[in-house]
């Protein structure tokens, strides 16, 4: 399988600043040599978050996220390695070589097959729309029974799904995918034995296709729609609705329909637009309300909640059912908005109301009436909590106080736990003494806090003045490496000294030191090793933020070096010892074992003493 050559890599990573990977998602500010902004992985109100674009590294001490350009974008965008390559090489227009330039369609990547899959795929659907003679009951549809345009179908790619089994496995084989692609795109039936692209059935037939995309616009799934065209033997003929499955690239659970769209919108409208259904975000496009998105036929996650608040809206304006189980799902999310630290309001239409009708007839202004009237989630709560208001009893009010003080307690602002307590004791009429009273005890006898300290266990805290020999092994490894990029020149004496069986291979820092370690070996100039070269993975790239994110005060790092061998030499026979003195107290002490035992723990003690005088010159 071809990949992106390490050169491209090397050459992206020299030429973008990383300021500039960085600025579309953090507002960032100089401080010295090194930038600094809120962390864009969870909420704060003092900036912990750190470029420094003369290291190439970012680093937030709110999560112990850390990293190169590469990792950034991994992170924010929720992409693959080679994905973020390919995207910052778009982004600033650099070309990118791959180590086998003649290569076919079966050769390429999984992922980019499968990305060009579902481009052709929803091309195909839409021509059929469009053109398609058997699609005409489909187009009527579309423009009488729905109330939407044939301009709309086209910006936003709506397609028609022929009834045909194999018409789509026909028309994509002609095009050279890969088998192994097709079956995991989740577009066909197949026996997995089955090696003929011809014979892999549509999953989805007779059915309007609505392209689900990826932040970046990307086709990944589908939504397909049941019509009368959609064929008896369908497996899935009765549901309305039906998505595409779980693929390499499609998690319902992480993807909100129409953020490529609304996102783009954001600047102007500050809030985000939360709606059904796929269609109804369309519809809301359709007169205006463009910042209209959608959770994929789910509950909405709390991974979609985090990609909702990457984009800091001012508010979230939910559309809610007047009904009671429109209520209750609302209510249900609650928790979720409150641990993520964002602000809902919900609109609720009378019961029985299409928002879809409501909006094809009259507009954007018709939900302009229900937009004065929202409520903030505290009257969400109280509505289902204290359906008799001022009328409830002291235990009502006892029970509904305790549902509030779960959900406030998961806000991380002591400001916005004070600002929701205040607006809560108005609503259920008690004293703002005795409400924050009771809550201090709630805290107390809860016992739940939460930190948001960096908890990088990875990180030394070792001072040059400290014993090393009193660090675990892996704390050793962490140490030698850090002295090692930082002083390469000593690099080549410990190759030759060390025994690479004493650095443990089941952590990164033991895997990526045992690397450094062999260059070092090959090479009489140490300066000249590329580190990016022998860089494989997020892990990696986050252990190296982290060593480039630490600055130790080391005097004599010759003498620290030599105590970081002595002690990986010494855990090394400490741990040899500690086996054979489990063995030897399961052996006879009669047995010839037994003395062989005890002259090898012997033999242990004397290369202890001997660890001592292990030095570099």
């Amino acid at each position: 399988m071809p990949k992106i050559s390490k050169s491209s890599i090397e050459t992206i990573k020299a030429q973008v600043n990383l300021v500039d990977v960085v600025s579309p998602y953090v507002q960032l500010k100089q401080a010295g040599r090194s930038w600094t902004g809120l962390s864009p992985f969870t909420q704060e109100k003092t900036p912990s978050f750190f470029v420094h674009p003369d290291k190439g590294f970012f680093k937030c001490f709110s999560t112990g996220e850390a990293g190169d350009c590469y990792s950034f974008i991994m992170k924010i965008e929720n992409l693959e390695f080679y994905e973020s390559v390919e995207f910052l090489s778009q982004k600033f227009n650099i070309p990118i070589q791959y180590e086998d330039s003649k290569y076919s369609k079966n050769e390429q990547s999984l992922r980019k097959q499968l990305f060009e899959i579902h481009e052709m795929a929803a091309e195909w659907f839409h021509k059929h729309f469009l053109e398609s003679e058997n699609a005409e009951p489909v187009r009527s549809y579309w423009t009488e029974k729905r109330d939407f345009t044939i301009e709309v179908a086209k910006d936003h790619l709506i397609g028609f799904a022929p009834p045909s089994q194999y018409a789509l496995a026909n028309y994509l084989e002609k095009k050279k995918f890969s088998i192994e692609a097709l079956k995991a795109s989740g577009l066909f039936f197949f026996n997995e034995r089955e090696t003929q692209i011809t014979r892999l059935k549509s999953r989805f037939r007779g059915r309007l296709m609505i392209p689900i995309r990826d932040i970046n616009a990307r086709v990944i799934a589908f939504t397909a729609r049941q019509l009368d065209q959609t064929p008896s033997d369908d497996p899935a003929h009765k549901a309305k609705y039906v998505n595409s499955p779980e693929t390499m690239l499609f998690h319902k659970g992480k993807i909100l329909f129409g953020m490529h769209h609304a996102r783009k919108y954001l600047e102007k409208d500050k809030h985000f637009l939360l709606v059904e259904g796929q269609l109804d975000a369309i519809r809301c496009w359709s007169v205006g309300l463009n910042t209209a998105i959608a959770p994929q036929g789910t509950a909405i996650t709390e991974e979609q909640l985090l990609l909702i608040r990457r984009y800091e809206p001012s508010t979230i304006n939910c559309i809610l059912d007047g009904d009671s189980a429109g209520r209750k799902a609302a209510l249900r999310t609650l928790e979720l908005t409150f641990k993520v630290g964002l602000e809902f309001q919900y609109i609720k239409l009378p019961e029985k109301t299409d928002p879809d009708d409501l909006l094809s007839q009259q507009g954007a202004e018709a939900f302009d009436p229900f937009f004065k009237h929202a409520f903030g989630p505290l009257e969400l709560l109280f509505e289902e909590a204290l359906p008799r208001g001022s009328n409830a009893s002291t235990q009502e009010k006892l029970n509904a106080s305790k549902q509030l003080f779960e959900l406030v307690s998961l806000l991380k602002s002591e400001i916005a736990q004070e600002d929701y307590l205040r607006k809560a004791s108005k609503l259920i009429q008690i004293s703002n003494e005795n409400l924050f009273k009771d809550f201090k005890s709630f805290l107390q006898r809860k016992q739940q806090l939460e930190s948001y300290k960096n908890s990088d266990s990875t990180a030394p805290s070792f001072k040059s003045n400290q014993k090393i020999e009193d660090s675990p092994l892996t704390q050793v490894t962490w140490e030698l490496l850090y002295l090692l990029l930082n002083f390469p020149k000593y690099g080549k004496q410990v190759a030759l000294t060390i025994d690479l069986d004493e650095i443990r291979k089941d952590s990164v820092a033991g895997i990526f030191l045992t690397k450094l370690l062999a260059e070092f070996y090959e090479t009489n100039n140490p300066e000249a090793i590329n580190i990016e070269a022998i860089t494989e993975s997020i892990e990696e790239r986050q252990l190296l933020a982290n060593i480039h994110m630490t600055e130790l005060h080391i005097e004599e790092p010759k003498q620290v070096i030599n105590e970081c061998l002595k002690s990986l030499k010494k855990n090394t026979l400490n741990r040899e010892k500690r086996a054979l003195k489990e063995l030897i107290e399961q052996t006879d002490s009669n047995s010839s074992n037994f003395i062989e035992l005890m002259r090898k723990v012997k033999q242990i003690n004397q290369q202890l003493q001997d660890a001592q005088n292990i030095a570099i010159q």
